[in-house]
């Protein structure tokens, strides 16, 4: 490693810290607006919100990462065109690969350590988040469900709240194709939702079969959240393979499971698009009075951002196929990047 390579890694390297920084606390407040601030509403536990968010940091990270790279290669790079230092690389014979290939190599350490730490401490970060919001529940019922809320017991069975107050919650239905339990009145024990003052009613076909009332009727419970933080970015590539063999030998749909596994690879890969893109775009910039400027590089990273939520909404939905959904955005600024390093200054 040269000092050219040393020049352009430290130059990069401290615009990434600090546009990380920035991403991370959007994206947290994103989730703060989105999810938290409901809650608070609702008189959740201003420690137990600040436990979640804690939580939502590493995924804040690994998905802010790539972003930060691409804002800060626009930046530097845009910077260094603007003061004729691409210019004087050039004259002194540095070609646009030479100039390329430190970035690549700064941009291969941030996928490693975020694909790395994707498949295993953002998921369990996730999951202990998971497990606050379910703790505070079975303490505060009040705070985290609201009339609606649906959950699912221990059986697969969906689990209806039709009331909540400070004592417990009402109106509880539990529903499967064969029997039906209505209960007036409902409270959490570790982990387990006891019903009280309730009817069993069981069917064969459209016809209910019996019908028998209960005192009490206890059903335990796998999920207590108002909804799982992260979905399914808090599943492994282990995970997500497992369920998607069992959705296909089901005949079940998991196109949104499929886009999750490629988005595993698919995002933080996208450094070497970027780092093509950015070097691409500054070298067909030079020789005019044409420069990026600030909005330039907002606009260009926020281009992402937007092709990026796009194509994972219609990915999961099945409108585009897993794989174009998951690296489409990632093709479309390479592509950019070789077009613009083939027609810019040489």
């Amino acid at each position: 490693m040269n000092v050219l390579d040393r020049y352009l890694i430290k130059e990069v390297g401290a615009y990434v810290l600090g546009a990380l920084a920035v991403v991370v606390l959007a994206l947290l407040g994103g989730a703060l607006y989105e999810v938290l601030a409901p809650l608070l509403a609702r008189g959740a536990d201003p420690w137990v919100v600040s436990q979640y968010l804690a939580f939502r940091v590493p995924e804040a990270l690994v998905r802010g990462t790539p972003l930060a790279f691409l804002f800060a290669l626009l930046l530097v790079l845009s910077r260094m065109g603007e003061e004729s230092e691409l210019k004087a690389m050039l004259a002194g014979g540095i070609s646009k690969l030479r100039v390329l290939f430190p970035l690549l190599l700064l941009g291969t350490f941030l996928f490693v350590a975020c694909l790395v730490a994707a498949d295993s401490l953002v998921p369990r970060s996730l999951q202990q988040g998971q497990n606050v919001l379910r703790q505070a529940v079975l303490q505060k019922p009040r705070a985290l469900l609201q009339p609606g809320t649906r959950l699912v017991d221990a059986y697969g069975r969906i689990v209806y709240v039709g009331q909540v107050s400070d004592t417990g919650i009402g109106k509880v239905r539990v529903i499967t194709s064969e029997e039906i339990l209505v209960a007036e009145k409902g409270r959490f024990e570790q982990g387990t939702l006891v019903l009280s003052e309730g009817m069993r009613v069981t069917y064969g076909g459209a016809r209910p079969r019996t019908v028998a009332r209960f005192e009490q009727a206890t059903v335990p419970l796998v999920e207590l959240s108002l909804e799982p933080p992260g979905g399914l970015f808090s599943l492994t590539v282990a995970e997500l393979r497992q369920r998607i063999a069992q959705y296909r030998a089901q005949g079940l749909p998991y196109h949104a499971e499929l886009t999750a596994l490629h988005r595993k690879w698919a995002e933080p890969a996208a450094v070497y698009s970027f780092a093509v893109f950015a070097v691409g775009l500054a070298f067909f910039l030079l020789g005019g009075s044409r420069s990026l400027g600030m909005l330039g590089v907002v606009v260009l990273t926020f281009i992402y951002y937007a092709t990026w939520s796009v194509g994972r909404i219609m990915g999961e939905q099945g409108v585009l196929h897993p794989i174009l959904a998951a690296w489409g955005p990632n093709l479309l600024y390479a592509l950019a990047g070789l077009a613009l390093l083939r027609m810019g200054k040489r």
